[in-house]
C-alpha cells in the first residue's frame, strides 16, 4: 500500500513535467507529491502556528 502510494504520486509527477503548462496540478499539489515521494507516507503533518509567537509592538 505505500510502495503503491508512492509509484501513483511518481506517476503524477512525472505526468505534471510532461504536460508542462498544460499541467492542472497547483504548486502545492506538486510538494505535496514530492514530500510523499521523498519522504514517505509517515510525513508527520507540520502545525501551522504563529511565526512570532512571542512578539510585541511595544
Amino acid at each position: 500500500m505505500i510502495n503503491n502510494a508512492v509509484s501513483l504520486a511518481k506517476t503524477k509527477l512525472e505526468r505534471h513535467k510532461a504536460m508542462g503548462r498544460n499541467s492542472s496540478l497547483s504548486i502545492v499539489e506538486v510538494a505535496q507529491l514530492m514530500d510523499l515521494v521523498t519522504f514517505g507516507p509517515n510525513l508527520p503533518e507540520v502545525t501551522n502556528s504563529m511565526l512570532f509567537f512571542g512578539y510585541s509592538i511595544n
